[in-house]
């Protein structure tokens, strides 16, 4: 029996075309879904960064607003101040303890008595930068942070010591060398940026107030994340303290 052309069914199946064409389709989808998870990846690593940085700015800000507040007395620009060489976290970027108000990321005053707490005694504190190596030169390994090449941001300083009941109205200059007896050197903020000459971040005005301003800054991969941004003004205030003799 001879077959005709109408016996003849096509072959089913995919032309070498058609599955170049299929597996560039799935190409682009791959491509496009792989390019969705690393935008969310980075979109999400900002907002972390921002929300780090945005709560390291709340404390730092609050505390330095609430310490200055309740000044009795603050050292004036210039002055040269000798923080005790035995508390680690001290040094400067010289390698060594004598910080000086206004040239130096730095600004020292006294705090008097809590008259809540019997017994209290006034405080000294100072406020500080320091570079991330420089501070982890100084600490023991539980207290080192992170360092590597890419984060250039500073950390903060916060120095305490008592000093006597008659610092609030002795000369300061009884105190341009601090004491060492139970003072302590602790990190107050981990990504601080560092000051520029136009934004220092501490001016002692009139031996009687202080200005800071503060940017926070954070390294994430190949991407800075500032805080405020540069086209916004830094985190300021100008306080004069209530106990100013």
């Amino acid at each position: 029996m001879r077959c005709t052309e109408a016996d003849v069914k096509p072959t089913a199946g995919l032309t070498l075309i058609e599955i170049l064409i299929a597996l560039a389709l799935s190409l682009l989808v791959l491509g496009a879904a792989y390019a969705l998870t690393t935008s969310t990846a980075q979109a999400n690593a900002v907002l972390t960064t921002r929300s780090q940085l945005t709560n390291e700015a709340t404390v730092a800000s609050s505390l330095l607003s609430a310490r200055l507040r309740e000044a009795c007395a603050v050292f004036p620009q210039n002055t040269a101040v000798t923080l005790p060489a035995g508390v680690a976290g001290t040094r400067n970027a010289a390698n060594t303890t004598v910080w000086r108000v206004g040239t130096d990321p730095f600004v020292a005053f006294v705090v008097p008595a809590s008259t809540a707490v019997s017994g209290s005694t006034p405080m000294m504190y100072a406020y500080y930068l320091l570079s991330r190596a420089r501070y982890n030169e100084q600490m023991p390994a539980a207290q080192k942070i992170v360092a590597h090449s890419t984060e250039t941001s500073q950390v903060l300083m916060e120095f305490e010591v008592p000093v006597t009941a008659a610092a609030c109205t002795a000369p300061l200059t009884t105190l341009t060398t601090a004491p060492g007896t139970n003072a302590q050197a602790l990190l107050l903020a981990e990504y601080v940026r560092a000051p520029t000459a136009a934004e220092p971040l501490f001016a002692s005005e009139s031996d009687q107030a202080v200005t800071y301003r503060l940017r926070f800054q954070k390294a994430s991969g190949s991407s800075v994340t500032v805080l405020p941004v540069l086209s916004q003004t830094p985190i300021r205030a100008a306080i004069v303290g209530r106990n100013i003799r």
